[in-house]
Parts: structure tokens; C-alpha cells; sequence
């Protein structure tokens, strides 16, 4: 299902222009500000580092944009600054937005290697129930289990080229 994309290792998402734009606060997870925009049906995740800033703005270290998809919300894409790789932010940030928000995310249907990292390290998080399911018209849910890059499942072919799988995460505590 999550067909396999390259991404370019260095990503430099700039700075807010406009504040008023950010939308709602929702808590901050390593020292850094989540803001979501409610945004007609989607919404736009942007994370803040107000301790890093130019000409008084402050600069962009994650934004994650997500849209409907049944009861889930799917991630569409998530890029993160080059300078806060390595910290977990993706991971701790689907964390907040599963807890506060109530959402129940799916992974994008394209993820990189960075991606199938991230939807593997939340199956190891005490607090998230990650499963999957064959198909969108299955009622036939599997627990997936956590590799050493990515998901796997008995019962699904996760990441096969003509597999239709769709990986669900959920917050439970």
C-alpha cells in the first residue's frame, strides 16, 4: 500500500510570515510549539520554535498536513526542518494531535523511509494502537508488528507493490 517516494534529506521550511495563520495552539512537545489550522475539511499542522528566529519571526520546524479519510485522518505529507531530524518530533507530535485532538491518523498511502520509520516507532509507544486492514471495503483489522525499519503483519502484505493495505494509529491512554 504505502507505495515507497524518495524525499530530499535536506529540507529548509523557513520561518511564519503571518502569526495569525497558525491557527489553534495545542501544546508543545520538545520545547516546541503545535499549532492546527482548521482549514475547511483539512487541516495544517505547522510546529513552532519561537527560540530560533529572524527579523522577529519565528522558524517552522515540522508541518504536517492532514485530510479526511473516513473516520481517520490521512497524512498527506509531513516535512521537518533539516535541523530537527533525529528528535522523535514527528512521532511525538502524531502523539499530541491522536490525544488532544481525539484523531485516529492513517498513514499516507506514499511514505519514505523516514515515514515507514515513524508509523514504526509509534507501534512501539506504550499509548498507540497501531493495526491494519487489507483494503478500504475490509472489515478484517490486523495488529501489526514493529521491525527494524518498518511494519509488519501476518496476515497483510504491508508494503507490497499491488497491496491495497491501509495502516491505522490510535491513541488508548
Amino acid at each position: 500500500m504505502p507505495e515507497p517516494i524518495h524525499m530530499e534529506k535536506r529540507n529548509n521550511l523557513g520561518y511564519i510570515e503571518d502569526e495569525d495563520d497558525l491557527g489553534e495552539l495545542i501544546g508543545t512537545r520538545a520545547g516546541l510549539e503545535v499549532w492546527v489550522e482548521h482549514s475547511g475539511i483539512t487541516k495544517f499542522v505547522s510546529v513552532v520554535d519561537r527560540s530560533v528566529t529572524k527579523r522577529g519571526l519565528p522558524r517552522i520546524a515540522m508541518e504536517i498536513d492532514l485530510s479526511p479519510s473516513g473516520k481517520a485522518w490521512h497524512v498527506d505529507i509531513a516535512r521537518a526542518d533539516s535541523r530537527y531530524k533525529g528528535r522523535n518530533l514527528a512521532v511525538r507530535v502524531y502523539v499530541l494531535l491522536m490525544k488532544k485532538l481525539g484523531l485516529q491518523m492513517q498513514a499516507g498511502t506514499s511514505q519514505s523511509i523516514g515515514g515507514r520509520k515513524i508509523w514504526n516507532k509509534l507501534n512501539r509507544h506504550r499509548d498507540i494502537l497501531v493495526f491494519a486492514r487489507p483494503n478500504s471495503r475490509s472489515s478484517k483489522v490486523s495488529l501489526v508488528k514493529s521491525g527494524r525499519r518498518q511494519l509488519s503483519a501476518e496476515s497483510i502484505d504491508l508494503y507490497e507493490e499491488d497491496s491495497n493495505a491501509e495502516i491505522f494509529a490510535y491513541a488508548i491512554g
